[in-house]
């Protein structure tokens, strides 16, 4: 979608941090935009300071009904969806030989389960309209991964790996798929996850792990721009950082290098 004037945008954790960024980027593109979140007064006070092109919507995305709903919501008011951001996260650090289920369970509802229900509830009319594109987020830590943030790092590698899938399920149904990968950025990610968490999966414990330095990072406006850029050129990874180049690349040179040693082994096994 090279014009993204007078498209429409759904943007989930929208009322702060990356979400909020990629709703103000959206905006200052022209688009019309739906700013979803858990806080809705939040979500109202991002909403009123973009101005008329922008709905506050409230939504639990870990509730596939909610998501549904927020779907409704913006094609009555709208017409149409464009562009979806499932960006709605939350982050508990925790080692995985500590961590109680319900810190795997709130991570897993909200981060990986906030996408699925996002692509479940708004890709079937985009590839019915035959254009959209899909913006998920995961993580730096959905590239690489180490303590203490184990627990979130699955639910971002699944994220990429959920969204490498999509893309090549509906690239030439006219609908493009992103992953944003982000560094440090400057958001209130872990205060917010502790605000927000439901009772239920409060497992009441503090893991006395290290936040994130996330007050270090860059701006979640700039995030939102180059989330803008890789919408209009139909780019897959979104990458924020340049200085993770050598842990990824280690990464995957060990991939390569078992591939080569299975070869040195065991022999090729190409046309078996």
């Amino acid at each position: 979608m090279q014009d993204l004037a007078g498209k429409v945008a759904v943007i989930t954790g929208g009322a702060s941090g990356i979400g909020e960024g990629i709703a103000r980027a959206a905006a200052a593109a022209g688009m019309k935009v739906v700013v979803g979140d858990i806080d809705l007064d939040d979500a109202q006070a991002v909403a009123t300071d973009i101005g008329e092109s922008a709905l506050a919507c409230e939504v639990d995305v870990s509730n596939l009904a909610s998501v549904e709903a927020m779907r409704d919501t913006a094609m009555a008011r709208f017409g149409g969806v464009h562009l979806l951001c499932n960006n709605a996260g939350v982050l508990i650090g925790a080692l995985m030989q500590d961590a109680d289920i319900r810190d795997w369970e709130y991570q897993i509802n909200v981060n990986l389960y906030g996408v699925i229900h996002g692509i479940s509830a708004f890709l079937p009319s985009m590839l019915e309209s035959g254009e959209g594109h899909i913006v998920n987020t995961a993580s730096m830590g959905g590239l690489i991964a180490g303590p203490p943030e184990g627990l979130y790092s699955t639910t971002k590698f699944a994220v990429v790996g959920l969204s490498e899938a999509l893309l090549l399920e509906v690239a030439e149904q006219g609908v493009g798929v992103s992953v944003l990968c982000p560094g440090l950025v400057d958001t209130r990610l872990v205060a917010q996850s502790l605000a927000i968490r439901p009772v239920a999966l409060d497992s009441g414990v503090d893991h006395g792990q290290p936040a994130p330095d996330t007050a270090s990072g860059i701006s979640p406006l700039v995030v939102g721009e180059q989330v803008m850029d890789a919408v209009r050129e139909n780019r897959f990874y979104i990458i924020t950082h340049d200085d993770y180049r050598e842990i990824i690349e280690m990464r995957h040179n060990s991939i390569l290098e078992a591939l080569d040693q299975h070869t040195a082994r065991y022999g090729s096994t190409s046309g078996r």
